[in-house]
Order: structure tokens, then sequence, then C-alpha cells
């Protein structure tokens, strides 16, 4: 179990989804706002099993041990083998593990495997959160993705996820010039999404809407709550 006074964060290279993570205190109050919220509309608490999906060095991780301290199940899994690496050494321990998948993505890691799997057993997940990550996807996975969170979704269990969607634009588009406040560049930066064209995937992946709201996440993502339909 991770003592709160000593944990350590990581280093400042390996906090991905946003440059306001780099900050100690907006990392802490970030990771701390986002396990209140999974409380708030996925049910989170200290008996669940949560799946961070693409937790990269473990920052929710930080935030349900500043929130409860303690956790059934944290299961963080990221395709970067040195953000695992780091946040297995650091953060892991009861109740808290990580897990690297070397599966392919265009933009971190080109060469993994085409294989799709989220490492979670059916009917296992209460809490799935996935921040920042549809926000880097093709759009032949996501839909494929989608439906294996609601295959791991436990009956009652909620997700919480981030991705770029508009309305009126077209269904899928990398990098889309003039959008959001930076400069797109490389394979996979920003994917944006027609709002009904995501929402059409989550309905045929089994999926339903609890909650949207726009354009509130990091560089103007916005948050979905999903649950099985």
């Amino acid at each position: 179990m991770f003592n709160k006074k000593t944990a350590p964060l990581p280093p400042g290279k390996f906090r991905m989804g946003g440059t306001h993570f780099k900050n100690d205190k907006a990392f802490i109050r970030t990771a701390v706002r986002d396990v209140r919220r999974l409380v708030k509309y996925c049910d989170l608490n200290a008996e669940s099993s949560l799946l961070d999906w693409g937790c990269g060095a473990g920052r929710l991780a930080v935030g349900v041990r500043e929130e409860f301290g303690r956790i059934r199940d944290y299961h963080g899994v990221d395709i970067q083998p040195e953000l695992i690496e780091w946040a297995d050494a650091n953060l892991a321990g009861e109740g808290f593990r990580f897990t690297c998948l070397d599966l392919s993505n265009e933009r971190y890691n080109p060469d993994g495997s085409p294989e799709r799997t989220l490492a979670a057993e059916p009917g296992s997940v209460d809490a799935f959160y996935a921040y920042s990550v549809f926000s880097h996807m093709n759009d032949d996975d996501t839909p494929a993705y989608l439906r294996l969170m609601g295959e791991a979704l436990a009956p009652a269990g909620r997700a919480l996820v981030t991705c770029f969607v508009e309305e009126d634009v077209a269904a899928w588009e990398e990098n889309p010039q003039g959008y959001g406040p930076l400069e797109w560049k490389g394979p996979l930066h920003c994917t944006r999404f027609a709002r009904l064209h995501f929402e059409d995937h989550v309905r045929s992946a089994g999926l339903a809407v609890d909650r949207f709201e726009y354009g509130r996440e990091t560089d103007g993502q916005s948050l979905y709550v999903l649950r099985r339909g």
C-alpha cells in the first residue's frame, strides 16, 4: 500500500496528457479531481475494481492514493514501456498493479502487435477510466476498443472517457488544421470525431451515454460517461 507522505511523483518527462501536468500541485489536484468524478459518475469506492486504460506513469493512481489510501484493485495499463516501468517500480503495491501491453498505435507504439486487448476479464471492471486515449486513436481501433470496454465492464459498471468531438465536421479526422490550442504534428496527435459518429460507435459497442460534457477537458476534449446498454 502507498505511503501518502513518501510516494514519489513521476518526473516531468513522464507526465502525459497536457503541459499543466508538469506542475506537481496541478498533477495531484487533477488526479484527485478525476478520482472524485469517478466516485460521482461511476460509483468508484475503495472496494472497486478500477481499470486505468492509458495510465501513463500513474497519475490516477496518485489520485486514488490521495483520496482513498487503498483500493481493492487498481490496474494501470499502457503501451509505453518506460512509463509502466517507472510506475511499477514506484507506485505498485497492495491493490495497485501495472501492465505494459505491446499493442500497435501509430503515435505511441507503431511497431506493436495488431492484437487488441484491454488486459481485463469480461464483466470484471467496476470503473473504467480512459483520459485522452481516444483523442489519439484511429477510426478502426476506436469501435473495436469500445466493444472490448463494454465486455470488460461489470453489469453496473461505468466508464469515464475523453475525446475530441464536434458537430458538423468530418466523421473522423487526424490533426485537423486550425483546430484547438495546439499545432498538431505527427501521427494521431489529435483525432477528432463528429459527435454523432463517435456515439454511433458507442451504441454499436452495446454501450449507452450516461453523461456528456462538451469541451471542458485538456485541449478542448469532451467528457463521456458510458454504461452498458
